[in-house]
């Protein structure tokens, strides 16, 4: 079965997000394998000022428990919507590149490669990079822990200028309202 010219942009996009939302949420804790392989389901304390109350800049409490055989979930709302955030802009600048190379508009240079690559490694190491850092022992770790509390907006940031970059090369739009 040949996919047609837009749909394979869009299952990548859909996979890059997928993806992306399972690894975040298993970085930020927020999703975890356990040996039990019970179903249940816990409400926890759901007010607003709990709902809102951050554990770490960009990383917030949790208010129900989830557990579906081996995987248990934390279900914060506020980390839901920054994953939301993220993996739909990751997967609208993987749409964005697979549709302007399938349509060979863009032509990359060596150096253009990395730099289209760069978003994408910002977002990853948003939630990743303070615990790479701290497994690696770096001595100077309290001089990069105020730098941490900027990755996601900065990744957001980016990537979304990416997109927007993208689209003024003549990348599809990912949502099409008719």
């Amino acid at each position: 079965m040949a996919l047609t010219s837009d749909a394979l942009p869009r299952r990548m996009a859909l996979l890059a997000g997928i993806t992306y939302t399972c690894f975040y949420l298993f970085a930020i804790g927020d999703v975890d394998l356990v040996a039990s392989s019970q179903w249940r389901a816990q409400l926890g304390q759901f007010d607003f000022g709990h709902l809102l109350r951050a554990r770490s800049p960009f990383l917030f409490e949790a208010v129900a428990l989830l557990q579906a055989g081996n995987v248990l979930m934390l279900v914060s709302p506020m980390n839901l919507l920054i994953t939301a955030i993220l993996a739909g802009l990751l997967g609208a600048n993987v749409h964005g590149a697979v549709a302007l190379h399938q349509n060979a508009a863009c032509r990359t240079g060596n150096g253009r490669v990395f730099g289209g690559a760069l978003p994408a490694l910002l977002a990853g190491s948003a939630c990743c990079a303070p615990g790479i850092v701290l497994l690696l022992g770096i001595p100077g770790l309290a001089a990069f822990s105020g730098f941490f509390a900027y990755l996601i907006p900065l990744s957001a940031t980016i990537l979304g200028l990416n997109r927007w970059w993208q689209r003024r090369q003549g990348a599809p739009a990912l949502i099409r309202f008719r």
